[in-house]
């Protein structure tokens, strides 16, 4: 009843001019997070760093386990997306079967945790999570998403994030 409720609110709420820089947003999100992995390794080689080597393989775990649990869950609970269901939420931008969970939150915040961990600045951080926090948002405004697949992303991403760091770590090989 609330996520419907909410759902409802924010997609009516969107001011048109958005809806192009919102529909950018959400496609960025896996040619991001790659990116992100990427320059990391780029980095590495330029500095001849083997921390640096191992902070990208972190990411690329990180990215892996992602399309795992994401590809999964959606099998699992196969949820209709909001449109499907709900005539009045317009489908603004693309989305796959299941709607559970957000894909694109789920990467972005998983991306974000790990970056967030691995390199701790501010200057780093805030930009990632406000680019991870703009998905989350653009998934409910284009009607793709109803917000508690958007919480379900935050929060299996941020574990996601967090976890991969802490297994390399905890087993020596970060």
């Amino acid at each position: 009843m609330y996520d419907i409720a909410l759902l409802n609110w924010i997609h009516n709420h969107v001011i048109p001019q958005s809806i192009p820089f919102l529909q950018f947003i959400s496609d960025s999100t896996t040619f991001v997070s790659i990116t992100m992995a990427f320059l990391v390794i780029v980095f590495a080689m330029i500095s001849k760093s083997k921390d640096l080597r191992r902070q990208f393989f972190m990411l690329v775990t990180v990215l892996l386990l992602v399309l795992i649990i994401t590809q999964g869950l959606k099998s699992i609970i196969d949820r209709d997306r909001p449109f499907t269901t709900y005539p009045e939420i317009e489908k603004l931008s693309s989305g796959g079967d299941s709607s559970f969970p957000s894909g694109h939150t789920l990467e972005a915040f998983a991306m974000a945790a790990a970056i967030s961990l691995l390199f701790p600045r501010k200057r780093i951080i805030i930009p990632v999570y406000l680019w991870a926090l703009s998905i989350a948002y653009s998934r409910i405004a284009l009607g793709v998403h109803y917000p508690s697949d958007v919480l379900a992303g935050i929060v299996i991403g941020s574990l996601t994030g967090f976890f991969v760091p802490w297994i390399f770590r905890r087993y020596r090989y970060g």
